[in-house]
């Protein structure tokens, strides 16, 4: 897994990533990046940003790149199994319907990091998966949220149901979210960046809540929807440090 940019390097540092560190500068920051893989016993190499240009395949990499042997917190347990392990009396999970911006997954796996998701679950098909660009986009959140894909994202939703979660579909359509009340155990939906929920996943859904606002362009995007809706779950959950 090529890992580029300084934050997302150093939080796959941080949770213990074996592999290579690529450094092709050096300044304060990038000496204590050297300094954090040599505790964690990872090999430094001096390389050209040349080099670095072609292992990433952009000139964004800040003069940094890890190769790591450990893919992101991909979850290969069954659904079933992931939901029965969730512990904690107001879990809260998130479901993507055919999102295909990696910058969109990597902002919103960032979001469901500080925001203490359970879970984070995608379609395998027309999804965008785990790539370079997710993983720096998420400055490195996506080594600590759970992230899971499934084949059929309606199946997944009556699984949900069974465990005895309430489904909330973001849509324009829904009740506003000022007169939105979250209750148990959550899973929020979030449709795909160009047609919002699709048909069978909206009617699958318990409700529907839209964000009230006032501009004149259509809607907010899609991770930035996402951090404010999930905020106000964990508000009115009382999750711990809301208050």
């Amino acid at each position: 897994m090529v890992i580029c940019g300084f934050h997302a390097v150093e939080e796959s540092l941080r949770s213990g990533a074996p592999g290579s560190l690529l450094i092709s500068r050096s300044d304060s920051r990038v000496e204590a990046l050297k300094d954090l893989a040599r505790d964690r016993g990872v090999e430094v190499r001096p390389v050209s940003v040349k080099e670095l240009n072609r292992i990433c395949g952009h000139d964004r990499h800040q003069g940094v790149v890890l190769l790591s042997e450990r893919s992101p917190l991909l979850v290969k347990k069954s659904l079933q199994d992931t939901l029965a392990a969730i512990d904690g009396s107001s879990p809260l999970i998130l479901l993507l319907d055919e999102l295909n911006d990696p910058h969109n997954l990597g902002a919103i796996l960032r979001s469901a990091d500080q925001l203490a998701v359970d879970l984070v679950v995608t379609t395998i098909h027309r999804s965008v998966s785990q790539t370079p660009v997710v993983i720096r986009a998420s400055a490195g959140a996506s080594r600590y949220v759970p992230l899971l894909a499934v084949a059929n994202l309606v199946q997944a939703l009556e699984t949900f149901k069974r465990y005895g979660y309430w489904i909330y579909g973001a849509d324009v359509a829904g009740k506003s979210l000022a007169a939105q009340h979250f209750d148990g155990p959550v899973a929020l939906v979030m449709g795909g960046e160009r047609r919002g929920l699709r048909r069978l996943v909206k009617n699958r859904c318990d409700f529907l809540v839209r964000i009230p606002a006032r501009g004149r362009v259509d809607s907010f995007n899609v991770s930035v929807a996402a951090g404010i809706l999930l905020y106000e779950v964990r508000r009115q959950q009382d999750f711990p440090g809301f208050d």
